[in-house]
């Protein structure tokens, strides 16, 4: 039996997918009290604005999502492993919210100021501050190699451009959803061992 949600988080659930689907600017208050199965005078009263929905939804699922950034406080790991793990947790969750990577992308473009104060709104720290710090401590002893700020780039347009791009890719490349799928199935693989080999030091790989 179907577990029962109350109103508000059935108008959250129902705004995501829109939310995530057109982004803040192209959404309509309408649109979400439909995919909520009720009536916008209804939806009105737990949220007066769109706006007021879109900051909630977000700071809620900042708030709670795993955060794949953990992986950089596991001190047993080497700094590639953490990169490798990274993307690992990435792709799993790129998979199942594939939409999620070009949403983002977008948002921060169109509204990186409203974007970030709800990022950072629950005391959660600057995720991309967290990944230079580290990655900035592996350059300096010496276990990886480059300028840290490039590295952490190429990790994140590793990651993020296969999902939030797949629409160029599927019909730059002629592939079908089918082919696109496949594709993506061989991805982590790849980008292990592209990790492996392109921040190790030219004496460690020799």
């Amino acid at each position: 039996m179907p577990a029962v949600i109350d109103t508000e988080t059935q108008i959250k659930q129902a705004a995501k997918k829109i939310f995530l689907r057109k982004g803040l600017a192209g959404t309509r208050l309408q649109e979400i009290a439909d995919e909520a199965g009720m009536c916008r005078t209804a939806l009105h009263y737990y949220f007066r604005s769109k706006e007021k929905l879109f900051e909630t939804v977000w700071k809620d699922i900042f708030a709670t999502k795993n955060n794949i950034t953990d992986v950089f406080s596991e001190n047993s790991l080497t700094m590639v492993q953490k990169m490798q793990m990274f993307a690992t947790k990435h792709f799993e969750k790129s998979s199942s919210e594939p939409e999620m990577d070009l949403f983002l992308m977008n948002e921060f473009n169109n509204n990186p100021d409203a974007m970030m104060a709800i990022l950072l709104s629950g005391k959660i720290e600057n995720p991309a501050h967290l990944l230079l710090n580290d990655i900035e401590k592996a350059v300096k002893s010496g276990e990886i190699e480059g300028d840290s700020k490039q590295i952490l780039i190429t990790l994140l347009s590793l990651c993020i451009f296969a999902t939030a791009g797949k629409s160029m890719l599927k019909s730059m490349l002629g592939l079908t959803e089918e082919d696109y799928a496949k594709l993506m199935q061989e991805r982590l693989t790849y980008l292990h061992k592209f990790i492996e080999t392109a921040f190790t030091p030219c004496d460690v790989c020799s």
